[in-house]
């Protein structure tokens, strides 16, 4: 039964697939597909102590069931916190992975690695593919070796757990639900968080490059952490209050409360700076030619430039 608990842990994989091909769809499927998505909107894992080998396909079985009501749904917001959460539990389970398992999974996305003496190198394409938004995973902070990057053996788990997200994010619509999914999708969108709850910040009363952050976060998408850290830094900085920073960030797929309350706290304690422009553009978040100088000079500038046109 090896391959089942393989299955089990990665229920996005072939081997799943072949566990639950003469399954039928039933009510106790979907109400665990339910609380599946349930537990990914609230950032709780998704593992569960399973015994049998009925529950085993059960567990797979939902995973499915899940994604055909979110690809019902066609909700960004559910889809990228299930895709999140997923590939959270399954990093979970490959930390504590024999080499050759967290092999056989990387290889499932094509992620190439090799050793050459005490290195780690994945080839070029992969890490393109696979790595993560983020200023330390940039190609320019990276040694190249012949066609290969060099990484850590973290980077590596990193990047094939990017490559999960991306895989069980990228769900196909369905245009004709069975009536179980429909009802199953009807049922978790009346029990969602209201997005009146949320905060919102006008977009048109900042730089081009929070605009843009603000943005993307409205539309579900993941921030990078520097731009995360800038966000914030900002956002403390022209008056905002910890809990509305906190609750602004609820959008985002990965969000959680307890984590960012301390990490916006801290920014507030520490008292940091907001990086300056050309410090943004290392980071890779420019994304306009404003030549102001400084994020906070946008406002003053804006100020004179109106007096300027009514004058």
């Amino acid at each position: 039964m090896e391959s089942l608990d393989f299955a089990t842990k990665y229920p996005f994989s072939q081997e799943a697939k072949l566990f639950i091909k003469d399954l039928t769809l039933t009510e106790r499927i979907v109400e665990l597909a339910v609380e599946r998505i349930k537990k990914a909107v609230g950032g709780q894992t998704t593992a569960r102590m399973l015994l049998h080998e009925t529950d085993k396909q059960e567990e797979i079985a939902s995973f499915a069931a899940a994604r055909m009501i979110l690809g019902t749904l066609r909700n960004q917001f559910l889809t990228s916190r299930f895709a999140v959460n997923e590939s959270k539990t399954a990093r979970g389970y490959l930390d504590r992975e024999t080499e050759p398992l967290a092999e056989l999974v990387a290889a499932r996305f094509g992620i190439i690695t090799k050793k050459d003496g005490e290195r780690l190198l994945v080839d070029l394409p992969s890490y393109l593919r696979c790595s993560p938004r983020d200023i330390k995973y940039r190609l320019i902070n990276k040694k190249l070796i012949n066609g290969f990057v060099e990484i850590k053996a973290t980077e590596k788990m990193r990047l094939i757990e990017q490559a999960i997200k991306d895989h069980v994010e990228d769900i196909p619509l369905v245009r004709d639900p069975p009536e179980l999914i429909k009802t199953a999708g009807a049922k978790i969108i009346s029990e969602m968080p209201k997005s009146e709850t949320r905060v919102t910040i006008k977009v048109e009363n900042h730089p081009p490059c929070i605009e843009k952050l603000l943005e993307e976060m409205k539309r579900h998408q993941n921030l990078a952490h520097h731009a995360r850290w800038y966000l914030a830094t900002y956002l403390l900085a022209i008056g905002t209050s910890e809990d509305d920073v906190t609750k602004l960030y609820s959008d985002l797929p990965d969000f959680d409360e307890k984590i960012t309350r301390y990490q916006v706290s801290h920014i507030k304690k520490k008292g940091y700076s907001v990086p300056s422009c050309a410090t943004i553009m290392t980071y890779g978040l420019c994304c306009a030619v404003c030549r102001i100088g400084h994020p906070l000079n946008w406002h003053s500038l804006t100020k004179e430039r109106k007096e300027a046109i009514q004058r």
